[in-house]
């Protein structure tokens, strides 16, 4: 290629051009419309930064960041499915308060140091210590603010504690809202309805399903009804739940065991009838989740997943794997050979180039949660994310929240918002994340193409919404 004075600028633009799309999708007209205008929206946020983007993403503690015009693109933008987020963790804090102060039965710990919830009955006097959520907030004994910093990850500076410590305590703070099946049918009823204005589709719950397999079954059924009752108004929603375990310790091997079974069971007996001529799983598979590196390695249950595999050959795996910063950490090769139709996360499979062709070939898609990653530890600089290379190698990913409770202002607004900000996705690429969260989640093939025909209808409104305006 000859390069002279007269022709450098041209061929400097075709590169730029070629490299701006990291999946290289061919974009329609109204597309590359959209593309500049994003261009446009990118660049007015960076100048309100005085050109230097906030690239830790701070989306819980700054308002400024929340209120530009990106950001709100981002949370008109149709979203596709959230293939991982877990139990009880699925909606915002915000939200959440919100549907406490509306629940009179959730008390509060006044101690001002635990911020942990019980449940008392309205008609009972608030045991001594404790406060009514909603007296708490009316009249501000406790602030917004307060409960904020006590029940997310932007309380973890000051706390002192390890960052995984921390997080898991917060599950301890809400640990009864599990274990109240009445809240659960108000809870996912309010968050499904809420994930729907969010133009979010579909949403594959991890759930632990510890108590009794007939327990298990009936929470199940309150979830599926709470679904049934959001389809009627958003008929494009869909629900599925992966049933999870824990890979802590020996200790755990009982209970992970348990989880499974529980799994499989309640995967036979509760199906998603919302279609009677097609009935389908409402339960697709099972995960394994904890800090990895605290954890027993993917490899130690290698034997009893290969056992239960054969055993039940129609439950598919959805596992954690690669989030780590250890160099020694082999669980995505453990995945690999376990046949995962999925993995959660998969950050180090920079790691393993020959592994990461593989990945490649068998079409392993990672759910990419970047806000999580942040905040936990796995890269605090947004763009620093492997996700930029894995995307240019072929490997299908989807973006995903993981807990927005602890971590996210908006489900999933604010995974994109991280792309777009620190990797400086196109139109193209965001709309291919989304068609890839349906085509690799667990709906059956004649869902994914109704939810790909839904998701083109409100693709296209977005599209032409934006550019009129």
């Amino acid at each position: 290629m000859d390069i002279t004075l007269e022709n450098y600028e041209q061929k400097r633009k075709e590169i730029v051009e070629a490299n701006s799309n990291l999946l290289g999708i061919v974009m329609r007209k109204k597309e590359v419309k959209l593309d500049g205008y994003l261009t446009k929206l990118k660049k007015e946020f960076l100048d309100s930064y005085g050109g230097k983007v906030p690239y830790d993403i701070p989306v819980l503690t700054d308002e400024k960041l929340r209120e530009s015009r990106l950001y709100k693109f981002c949370s008109n933008l149709p979203k596709g499915a959230d293939l991982h987020v877990h139990d009880m963790s699925l909606l915002p804090v915000k939200e959440l308060i919100g549907l406490l102060c509306e629940c009179k039965e959730f008390c509060i710990n006044t101690d001002r140091k635990s911020y942990d919830l019980i449940v008392t009955d309205v008609k009972n006097d608030v045991p001594k210590g404790y406060m009514r959520v909603c007296d708490a907030v009316e009249n501000g004994f406790y602030t917004h603010k307060d409960l904020i910093n006590n029940w997310t990850v932007a309380g973890a500076e000051s706390s002192g504690m390890n960052i995984w410590d921390y997080f898991e305590e917060l599950f301890n703070r809400h640990a009864v809202l599990s274990n109240n099946m009445t809240f659960a049918l108000r809870y996912y009823d309010y968050t499904f309805r809420y994930y729907c204005k969010k133009n979010i589709m579909h949403v594959e719950i991890h759930m632990m399903l510890t108590d009794s397999i007939d327990e298990s079954a009936d929470y199940l059924r309150v979830v599926r009804k709470a679904y049934y009752n959001v389809k009627k108004d958003y008929p494009f929603f869909t629900v599925r739940i992966i049933g999870a375990g824990v890979k802590a310790d020996n200790s755990n091997i009982e209970l992970t065991k348990k989880c499974f079974l529980n799994t499989t069971y309640v995967k036979e007996i509760v199906k998603d009838e919302s279609n009677p001529e097609n009935t389908t799983d409402f339960v697709i598979g099972f995960d394994l989740v904890n800090e990895e590196d605290t954890s027993l390695p993917l490899h130690s249950f290698a034997p009893m997943l290969l056992k239960a595999k054969r055993q039940f050959p129609d439950m598919k795996l959805y596992i954690h794997g690669g989030e780590s910063l250890d160099a020694q950490n082999e669980n995505l090769i453990d995945a690999y050979l376990l046949g995962v139709s999925r993995v959660g996360h998969g950050l180090n499979l920079y790691r393993y180039p020959d592994l990461h062709a593989r990945y490649v070939k068998k079409e392993i898609c990672l759910e990419v949660c970047p806000i999580s990653n942040q905040a936990l530890g796995y890269a605090k600089d947004i763009r620093n994310h492997p996700i930029t290379e894995y995307l240019r190698s072929g490997l299908p990913l989807a973006l995903c929240s993981d807990d927005p409770t602890y971590m996210e202002n908006e489900t999933l607004t604010d995974d994109f918002f991280a792309g777009i900000v620190g990797w400086n996705l196109s139109v193209a690429d965001i709309k291919q994340l989304c068609i890839n969260s349906i085509m690799y989640s667990g709906l059956s093939t004649d869902e994914k193409s109704k939810s790909l025909r839904a998701y083109n209808k409100m693709w296209n409104e977005f599209l032409d919404g934006v550019l009129e305006n």
